[in-house]
């Protein structure tokens, strides 16, 4: 038999974030940002987001999610208007 753990999937629907919290796990952060949990891993490990660790955990702290959000590039106008037509092809 296999020792190997199995990856817990955990849909956005199902995080909870409470108003007053001060920090999120990864998926918290990720529902919390608009991200997949692999992005907010990618963003952790490039260092663009700081994370304390704790144990085998990561913990983001709510002041950094949202100084990393103010940091991200406004979209250009350019740009929104192929984002909005793209999304009508999908529909």
């Amino acid at each position: 038999m296999s020792s190997k753990k199995k990856a817990v999937v955990v849909s956005p629907a199902e995080v909870r974030i409470d108003p007053t919290q001060a920090s999120f796990t990864i998926p918290q952060v990720a529902a919390y940002c608009g991200l997949t949990p692999w992005q907010v891993r990618m963003v952790v490990w490039k260092g663009q987001l700081p994370a304390k660790k704790i144990g085998k955990s990561l913990i983001i702290l709510r002041a950094d999610a949202d100084s990393f959000l103010k940091s991200l590039p406004n979209v250009a106008a350019s740009e929104a208007a192929w984002l909005a037509k793209r999304q009508a092809v999908k529909a």
